[in-house]
């Protein structure tokens, strides 16, 4: 069997980026990485649903993308009535802050119990909010978000809040109680690791996209180890073993132009235009980025319950 045709027919996850654009300007976000140029394409939706045709055993279609917010996508209405009617679960990732009430109520009237929408949310005021999530207005997520739910009645909406350093104190004082009721599910989730500050194009609120201090020393044992495992590989040791996340959760991604990537992290940090759809290089470690899904280092972050970095 060809690596293409298994790496296609085996996908039961694909996370989708369906333009390379997004109205807000969150700091840690790859767009804002310097080594990547983001591009808008907007696919029509025979093209996209055509791809999708190619995978025959897809269960899991993820509208969150790398660069993409993906309710700016002009025909999503009809792409989610595609998924829907293959019964592929979808779940939606938004900042929330697009469109208006009216039209969220129709994307709720769409979907199904087996999807999920997550609206983020980073503090109970607009100042705490915007600090990550920069050019969202909170009172038009929350108008949004209860317009989608009132039309909805599987009670798939989730408030998701992303913990930084500098809003623990808001969560963990119960500032964020009242917004957190207004959801029908919550789902608490740490920030992922700030990159040096020289990986950046803008500068602007990274002073404050710290993690905590607990959560930093978790991570710093992750890198260490992962960065020592890449060296030794170079150094000729074969002492690692690679379990990629691609292979073992059965999961792709595919970017705003159609090209297939194993994972958000391979497109942001290969520098690859293209993905030849081979797991043995990935196994065998080719790939620098791959560092991350060395066998101990994804042991710690299933320890310590972390996202990947």
């Amino acid at each position: 069997m060809s690596a293409n045709y298994d790496a296609l027919s085996r996908s039961i996850r694909i996370e989708l980026d369906l333009t390379g654009t997004c109205n807000a300007r969150c700091p840690l976000c790859a767009r804002n990485y310097k080594h990547i140029d983001v591009k808008y394409n907007e696919r029509h939706l025979n093209e996209i649903t055509d791809q999708l045709d190619q995978f025959p055993n897809a269960k899991y279609v993820h509208l969150v993308g790398a660069f993409t917010e993906p309710t700016l996508y002009r025909n999503i209405y009809d792409l989610c009535r595609y998924l829907i009617k293959r019964n592929i679960a979808i779940e939606i990732c938004t900042n929330g802050d697009t469109h208006n009430p009216e039209w969220w109520a129709e994307l709720g009237k769409i979907l199904t119990e087996r999807d999920s929408v997550y609206f983020t949310i980073c503090g109970s005021t607009q100042e705490l909010h915007e600090i990550y999530r920069v050019g969202t207005s909170l009172a038009n997520i929350r108008a949004n978000a209860k317009a989608f739910r009132e039309a909805n009645v599987h009670k798939v909406d989730y408030i998701q809040h992303i913990l930084f350093d500098y809003n623990a104190h808001d969560l963990e004082s119960g500032g964020m109680d009242e917004l957190l009721e207004e959801f029908s599910n919550i789902n608490l989730t740490q920030t992922l690791y700030r990159r040096d500050l020289s990986v950046y194009k803008n500068s602007f609120n990274l002073d404050k996209m710290l993690i905590t201090p607990e959560l930093k020393r978790k991570y710093d044992v992750i890198i260490e180890s992962a960065k020592k495992k890449w060296q030794d590989k170079v150094d000729g040791k074969h002492d690692y073993d690679i379990d990629c996340r691609s292979f073992h959760n059965r999961s792709i991604h595919i970017d705003q132009f159609g090209r297939v990537y194993p994972c958000y992290i391979w497109l942001e940090e290969s520098r690859k235009e293209q993905w030849d759809l081979d797991y043995k290089k990935i196994k065998d470690f080719e790939y620098e980025c791959c560092q991350i899904c060395e066998k101990n280092c994804k042991k710690l972050m299933d320890m310590w319950d972390l996202e990947i970095l």
